[in-house]
Order: structure tokens, then C-alpha cells, then sequence
């Protein structure tokens, strides 16, 4: 992963530890993910995670969390658990409830975390995606950040789910802001690159 600190590398093997055996499916979210693709690192405290459930629960997670050092566990009507832990500080695991969510963790990169833990971290056509439907200031910045990266993007993969959640419109407002600012030439190219596999 790029960039990642030593805090979040702690918390990430302590969540394969406690997910991986229970065969759950998982990848890095939020500003941890984000980082992988902004031209600048931003400072995060916080840990957030996707993971879908198929033959486990949420108290399946709460209890594997806390036998791994979390506590202060709560679970906010099934679809978010929140968690402290003394060291790596605060997690947010977000169950997956759309089949939109069950895709975007299916289609996540493989990364290591060290010589023998592993995790998936969301790709940047799904960072991008979340982030346009959160709309805050701070998602607008982020996008803004990746696209001024110049990543490839799956552009096909995008615009389905772009008109599916009605967000082109948005993604022009940060492009043109980003134009506007003297951090983008143009627009990015809607010629899609497809990673291999996907």
C-alpha cells in the first residue's frame, strides 16, 4: 500500500488475523484507500473498511474485533460496526448492503501489508465512485486530487455506475473546478482502460 504508516499497517494485520480465518471478504475504504491514488497523502486518523457477509453476521465480526484488541464495539443497525482500539486508534466497518458494494470488494486490488499478511484495498474507479456519492467538501477534494494523478480508469466499469447513481454531473463540477484552477488541462479521458483480470 502507499504511503502506509505503521499504525495503519498494525490495525490492517490485525484485521486478517481476525477476518480472513472466518472466510469474510474485505478491502480498505475511506481515506486509507484514498491515499493510494491522490497526487498528495492526506492525513487520516481513521480506518475504514467494506466487507460483505454471506455465511457470517455482524456479531461474528464484533466478537472477532474484540478478540483482537478492539473494543468500545458498536454495532449501528447491522450495517455499520464501530470500533477503538488502543493503539491503532478508531475502525469502521461498513457492511456491504447493495449489490453495487458486494462489487466494488469483489473487484479490489490485492495488496501486502508485510511478508505475510494480505489485504484488498478498494480500486480507484470504486474510490472514485464512493467518493462522488458522498459529496462533501473534503470527497470533492479527493477526487479532485486523484484526477489531477492522472490515473487509468476502467471507464467503462465507470460510466455504468456513474449514470446508475446519477453523479455525472458532479464529476464535471469537480473537473471544471480543477480546470478552473489550473490543476487539470481537461477533462479526463473517457476511453477506457481495462485492467487485466477485470
Amino acid at each position: 500500500m502507499s504511503e502506509i504508516n505503521e499504525q495503519f499497517a498494525t490495525a490492517l494485520r490485525e484485521l486478517s488475523d481476525a477476518l480472513t480465518p472466518l472466510g469474510i471478504d474485505w478491502a480498505v475504504a475511506g481515506a486509507v484507500a484514498v491515499n493510494n491514488y491522490r497526487d498528495q497523502i492526506r492525513t487520516t486518523t481513521d480506518l475504514d473498511v467494506m466487507l460483505s457477509l454471506t455465511d457470517q453476521t455482524v456479531e461474528v465480526v464484533r466478537d472477532a474485533l474484540h478478540q483482537h484488541g478492539w473494543d468500545q464495539i458498536e454495532v449501528i443497525e447491522k450495517w455499520l460496526v464501530r470500533a477503538q482500539h488502543p493503539v491503532t486508534g478508531r475502525l469502521d466497518v461498513l457492511v456491504t448492503q447493495t449489490e453495487y458494494e458486494l462489487g466494488a470488494i469483489a473487484r479490489a486490488k490485492i495488496v501486502s501489508i508485510d511478508e505475510t499478511h494480505m489485504c484488498k484495498t478498494l480500486a480507484v474507479e470504486d474510490v472514485v465512485i464512493l467518493k462522488l456519492m458522498a459529496d462533501r467538501y473534503r470527497d470533492n477534494a479527493d477526487v479532485q486530487s486523484i484526477l489531477v494523478n492522472q490515473p487509468e480508469f476502467d471507464w467503462d466499469y465507470m460510466a455504468k455506475w456513474i449514470e446508475e447513481f446519477d453523479l455525472g454531473e458532479r464529476l464535471k463540477r469537480i473537473e471544471d473546478s480543477a480546470i478552473a484552477e489550473g490543476r487539470l488541462k481537461e477533462r479526463v479521458s473517457r476511453k477506457s482502460y481495462r485492467p487485466k483480470g477485470h
